[in-house]
């Protein structure tokens, strides 16, 4: 006896998912990983690991598309069940979807190859002027920079290089240039917190460095890329983001010794939110505010409260 629903199932994983191969496994492992996603709630290293499985699945089954429509594999040899539960006057516009969803996924495959190669032949080798020509980049003290070695040797890293920001809007932000990783820090930083505040600051940057976050956020984006025509990958790409921040506040605390420091410079720039001190919105920082409704879970940064929150819970326990 054959299923009823298998048409129904065979669009929405061909939508949300990508080509069903074969058809209930894939709803399966998508579902498994939404779960896991929820489960491990505090968990961010397993929730990324959760998230990438998920990623990783849908590209296999667009790349596995990719290669079935160059070689001219027809979808009644992919999937002949359909056959005999779609009538036969439906299975043309059927097929056309496939092939058109088939298109959509060259060209998704296509545009990432892309981007990654100008992302590693391109703008990681250009310098910070030429990367952010609107910004003016200065030595760092030399405090800055033994803090930076000193944190560096606790997460068992090579040092990165340090530079200051003319800016007044507090903020930091890691950024590969020349293949090498500099972390920015503005004046403003520097003039609204207090040495210890900035220091978990930087700390939070060197976690990224340490939790190879760059790489690990760069395959996020490249499959959403890849996967432009998935509407699900939207929602996972910043949802890997938001963990990976998570986990650098965790393991900036125990870089510093505790989270009072981070705790409190989260809730300045939280305060200074709430207040409308701050006027501009910092384009990359360690503290950034996501927005107070339904569409805060495209955001790739985590709001303040909730990283806040998950601060203290750590001082608790």
């Amino acid at each position: 006896m054959t299923d009823p629903h298998s048409p129904l199932l065979f669009f929405f994983t061909l939508l949300f998912i990508g080509p069903p191969f074969p058809l209930y496994l894939a709803l399966v492992l998508a579902s498994f990983g939404l779960l896991s996603m929820f489960l491990l709630r505090r968990r961010f290293q397993g929730k990324t690991i959760a998230l990438l499985c998920m990623l990783g699945l849908m590209f296999v089954q667009s790349v596995l598309m990719v290669f079935r429509s160059l070689f001219h594999v027809e979808v009644a040899r992919l999937h002949p069940e359909l056959q005999v539960e779609i009538v036969h006057e439906l299975w043309e516009p059927v097929s056309m979807l496939f092939t058109f969803d088939s298109r959509l996924a060259q060209i998704g495959v296509l545009a990432a190859a892309c981007v990654a190669l100008y992302i590693e032949f391109g703008r990681s080798r250009l310098d910070m002027a030429e990367v952010f020509p609107s910004l003016q980049f200065f030595e760092a003290p030399i405090e800055m920079e033994q803090s930076v070695k000193k944190l560096s040797e606790r997460a068992r890293i090579a040092p990165p290089e340090i530079r200051l920001v003319d800016s007044g809007v507090p903020s930091a932000f890691t950024v590969r240039v020349n293949s090498k990783y500099v972390i920015a820090v503005s004046v403003g930083l520097l003039e609204s917190f207090d040495d210890s505040e900035v220091e978990a600051c930087i700390a939070h940057e060197i976690s990224h460095l340490k939790n190879k976050d760059f790489r690990l956020r760069s395959i996020a984006t490249l499959a959403k890329v890849a996967l432009f025509a998935r509407p699900l990958s939207y929602f996972i790409e910043p949802a890997i983001y938001r963990a990976r921040e998570f986990l650098a506040d965790k393991t900036a605390a125990m870089l510093i010794g505790g989270p009072e420091a981070l705790i409190s410079a989260l809730s300045k720039l939280h305060e200074s939110h709430v207040t409308g001190s701050m006027t501009i919105q910092p384009m990359f920082s360690c503290c950034l505010d996501g927005r107070r409704s339904f569409l805060r879970i495209l955001d790739k940064h985590p709001d303040l409260i909730n990283r806040i929150m998950v601060l203290r819970e750590m001082k608790i326990s």
